[in-house]
C-alpha cells in the first residue's frame, strides 16, 4: 500500500454502512411499529447520503495524498 492511500479508511466506511444496512434490516424483522419506523427515517436513511459524500470525498483525498507522496518522495525521478 503507498503512502497517503486512505482505500483501507473507504473500505472500512463501506463496511460499516453496508454492516448498519443489514443489522436495520434484521431489526426490522421484529420491530416494525410506528416507532420503528419514525427511527428508521430520522436515524437510518440520513446516513447513506452524507456517507456516500464522504466515501467520494475520501477517495479523492487519498488519490491527492498519494500523488503528493509520490511528488515529494525522495526515489522520484
Amino acid at each position: 500500500m503507498k503512502q497517503g492511500d486512505l482505500s483501507p479508511v473507504v473500505g472500512t466506511l463501506r463496511h460499516a454502512l453496508r454492516d448498519l444496512q443489514a443489522k436495520w434490516a434484521d431489526t426490522k424483522e421484529v420491530w416494525n411499529d410506528q416507532v420503528a419506523i419514525r427511527f428508521e427515517e430520522k436515524s437510518i436513511l440520513p446516513l447513506d447520503a452524507p456517507v456516500s459524500t464522504a466515501i467520494k470525498a475520501i477517495e479523492r483525498l487519498g488519490n491527492v495524498m498519494v500523488k503528493a507522496y509520490d511528488a515529494c518522495s525522495p526515489d522520484r525521478d
